[in-house]
């Protein structure tokens, strides 16, 4: 596999290819390994390098104008090889039917595509992602790929039906979750080129704004070059892909696909906080039932999160959203387990490690049968257990992201980000704890004491912030007056322009976006490699001293 650094290309270098994908995170990866079957030759553009560097740390700075956002960028973006897997949490999910439908209590809702379309792609994530199996994990039908019987009593599932989260599990080193940086570096084909250090500035129009011509690519340095395509495909995730389109205003003044004013609109993210605490000393039976499970695929075994999801029945029913709640363990300092890891990774704080391990024991043992025999989580030593609830987001068109008049060091203008929640996601959260801690109660289980602004039907505390899933600035749908992309992915009125990633995604569902983004990138990739099945015209030298790189 070709790999340079952009930096190390003789400025007069003309990089010519069939596909030009700009991010190398879970889209962008995908996409380049998928899409280079045969001889198809692609560019992978990536704008950090192998390591994380503060120079390409702080091109992702923000601005933010409305609700308060993490502003520590690296704990949500990554510039760097493999992009934000770098910190990702490795929960995946597909989404719900429900998610895909028009609903008449959310405005803006309703993709151009079906759950049934989208299940083929979802079974093909498995290895891209790491993962025991890529879709039909939730429900019954966990219990049947796990092979134990359904625990009883069961849920009221006109109230609250159950969610599994599946935890990725890295190809590479099985003690980690997946990592598209060195995956892409052991897996990519010959024909795929990966040019690290290269940051997208813009993408140049032909005169009637109807394909890209070239991109206009920038190295460590600031000195730029030239990338040519028969196709583009954005990865750069749901904030950038925006900013390089609006920044890409040669042509079209208002930005490249935004001729309806709808680049960087409908911004989504998924509210996520506390809904509820349980008493730790209590919570052995309920951690059992609604915790972790283990399930063995093959060679390996795969953990998976039980949680509640508010039923679509009752979505229906009330007009709420799609959202979720799950046990969130606060692990004690003194865990015997956090303190056995610590050794295995011979970390700093050895002799402490060695006293919690020594001192309990018989939390390792009964972690072990619990691990070994029962297949769920670790019994472990906690602080405090709280209910966690996650929801989706009404589309909302004012929440919204645009050009800062401030730049980054290569003169782009900085995302301005104004964010915004809606009534609806409060009140759908508010209904799913007031569930839960009923549901729980009539299962026998000790419920969970509501937290204050639950209690009070107050909105969302400002311990709700974006949880690096920024969804919906670039949304997909067959009329250009409704989204900036239509059912293929591509840019309406810009031939060869595609979009990838959660920005294209017009509802966000409740679940992380990251194996449904994945999912999308293998369609993608399967529609790119239709569009360039006739032969690419050969590329010719301009003239003696310029060299042409093939890929």
């Amino acid at each position: 596999m070709p790999k340079a650094n952009l930096h190390d290309l003789a400025p007069e270098t003309e990089l010519a290819c069939d596909i030009c994908v700009i991010g190398s995170g879970p889209a962008g990866a995908t996409i380049a390994r998928e899409g280079a079957g045969g001889s198809l030759r692609v560019i992978l553009l990536e704008s950090g390098g192998e390591e994380r560097q503060p120079a390409a740390d702080a091109l992702n700075e923000i601005e933010s104008i409305g609700r308060p956002r993490e502003m520590d960028q690296w704990l949500v973006r990554n510039r760097i090889l493999g992009g934000s897997s770098h910190t990702w949490a490795g929960r995946c999910a597909p989404f719900d039917p429900i998610d895909f439908e028009a609903r008449d209590w959310v405005p803006g809702s309703g993709w151009p595509l079906t759950h049934d379309q989208m299940q083929p792609y979802l079974v093909r994530t498995a290895p891209y992602v790491g993962l025991g199996i890529g879709a039909d994990y939730s429900d019954d039908r966990f219990w049947a790929a796990a092979r134990r019987p359904a625990p009883q009593p069961a849920l009221n599932e006109d109230l609250l039906t159950p969610f599994f989260w599946q935890y990725s599990k890295d190809g590479l080193n099985r003690f980690d979750l997946m990592r598209w940086g060195p995956d892409l570096l052991a897996h990519l084909p010959d024909t795929v080129r990966l040019l690290t250090n290269a940051t997208l500035v813009r993408l140049q129009l032909d005169p009637h704004g109807r394909k890209v011509r070239s991109a206009e690519v920038a190295a460590r340095d600031g000195s730029r070059r030239t990338v040519t395509a028969r196709s583009f495909v954005l990865c750069a995730g749901g904030i950038e892909n925006a900013r390089l389109l609006l920044c890409s205003n040669d042509v079209e003044r208002c930005g490249i696909g935004n001729r309806r004013d709808l680049v960087g609109r409908y911004l989504m993210d998924h509210p996520r906080g506390i809904l509820g605490h349980f008493d730790p000393a209590a919570s052995t039976e309920i951690r059992r039932r609604f915790g972790l499970h283990h399930v063995r695929f093959g060679p390996h075994s795969y953990r998976f999160r039980h949680g509640f999801r508010l039923s679509p029945k009752l979505q229906r029913r009330e007009g709420l959203l799609n959202c979720t709640a799950w046990l969130d363990e606060e692990v004690m300092p003194d865990d015997p387990w956090r303190a056995l890891n610590g050794l295995l990774r011979g970390g700093s704080r050895r002799m402490k490690d060695v006293r919690a391990v020594l001192s309990h024991a018989d939390v390792l043992i009964k972690g072990a049968a619990d691990l070994v025999l029962r297949k769920r989580g670790l019994t472990r030593r906690l602080r405090a257990l709280h209910l966690v609830g996650m929801t989706e987001q009404v589309p909302d068109r004012e929440s919204r992201i645009t050009l800062s008049d401030r730049t980054d060091r290569l003169g782009m203008p900085l995302s301005r980000i104004d964010w915004r929640v809606n009534a609806m996601e409060e009140q759908s959260l508010r209904r799913l704890a007031g569930l839960v801690a009923a549901e729980v109660a009539r299962m026998g289980y000790a419920p969970p004491r509501l937290d204050a602004w639950v209690e009070r039907n107050e909105g969302f505390p400002d311990s709700f912030r974006d949880v690096a899933h920024p969804t919906g600035t670039t949304r997909m749908a067959d009329d250009p007056a409704e989204g900036v992309v239509d059912a293929q992915g591509q840019v309406h009125g810009v031939d060869g322009l595609f979009v990838a990633g959660s920005s294209v995604f017009p509802t966000a569902g409740h679940a992380n976006p990251t194996q449904m983004i994945v999912a999308m990138a293998i369609r993608t990739a399967d529609i790119l490699k239709e569009r360039h099945r006739a032969p690419a015209p050969a590329a010719r030298r301009d003239s003696p001293a310029r060299e042409v790189a093939h890929v």
